[in-house]
């Protein structure tokens, strides 16, 4: 009874120090990535189940905060980091390196009872400027045009901001949505709204728009011919290692690229 006794209080103590010196890999970053990285840890996590992630999703900015402050692993980014970024990284001691996982296609969004179908980069400033206030005006029922955008940390609202915008204002009547799916939840209720999303977002409940008659897919994504086509990133603190290399070769695997490809993003490989 005794050895035992021995036996499974030793067995407790060496379950105990295997959990404790289980791999985790802290995640930060971006909502467009988000629901492909959750599906790829997952996916990963089957084959290594001793490796435990944490994933927060708030934006891009916080995904290079996070990777400048050294709190995470991995910094999700739907946009490169900007130049005062690296030089944050560089001033604590990293060196930032990036990895595409995928391509992805920005899209406006509008209520499936719209009729319009198309707008050109000029007509979507204008709206989002508050030069054209009614859908009448561009081809549209009679309404006033309710404008949604993304936070201003959101990689997805940077791009934004830089291929539509001109890196011109917004008008201050835009209200802000805190990631694509609240956004798309907001478009699939407003028969007047406008918003944009990433290509995996797309759902029979928005309605996407061509764009300088362009329509987003995964093949224009790919070639580049969609005017708001852009890269989806993860970011390390230097060349990943251990653990994070063996999950970004996963990444980069035709398994892993065939779940980007399955969440409606561009795969790279």
């Amino acid at each position: 009874m005794k050895k035992l006794l021995i036996a499974f209080v030793t067995l407790a103590v060496l379950s105990v120090s295997a959990l404790s010196f289980a791999a985790e890999i802290r995640v930060k970053g971006s909502t467009t990535v988000d629901p492909a990285m959750k599906k790829l840890v997952a996916a990963y996590q089957t084959a290594n189940p001793g490796v435990n992630f944490s994933i927060s999703a708030t934006g891009s900015g916080d995904g290079a905060k996070a990777i400048i402050n050294k709190t995470a692993d991995i910094g999700m980014m739907s946009r490169p980091m900007k130049d005062a970024e690296v030089k944050k990284c560089q001033a604590n001691g990293i060196e930032p390196v990036r990895t595409i996982i995928a391509l992805d296609c920005i899209v406006p969004i509008v209520h499936p009872s719209n009729p319009v179908s198309a707008l050109t980069t000029a007509q979507l400033k204008d709206i989002y400027q508050d030069k054209v206030r009614n859908w009448k005006e561009i081809g549209g029922n009679d309404g006033m045009i309710a404008l949604f955008s993304r936070e201003t940390n959101s990689g997805t609202y940077e791009v934004w901001e830089e291929k539509v915008m001109d890196k011109e204002d917004e008008n201050d009547l835009v209200s802000r949505m805190p990631s694509n799916a609240a956004m798309a939840g907001k478009i699939a209720g407003n028969k007047n709204g406008i918003g944009y999303v990433g290509l995996g977002f797309l759902n029979p409940k928005v309605k996407g728009l061509a764009v300088n008659g362009i329509v987003p897919s995964v093949k224009t994504g790919a070639d580049g011919t969609y005017p708001l086509a852009r890269k989806l990133n993860l970011y390390t603190g230097g060349q990943p290692t251990g653990e994070v290399k063996k999950f970004f070769d996963f990444v980069m695997s035709p398994a892993g690229q065939k779940i980007i490809a399955e969440v409606g993003f561009v795969p790279v490989n």
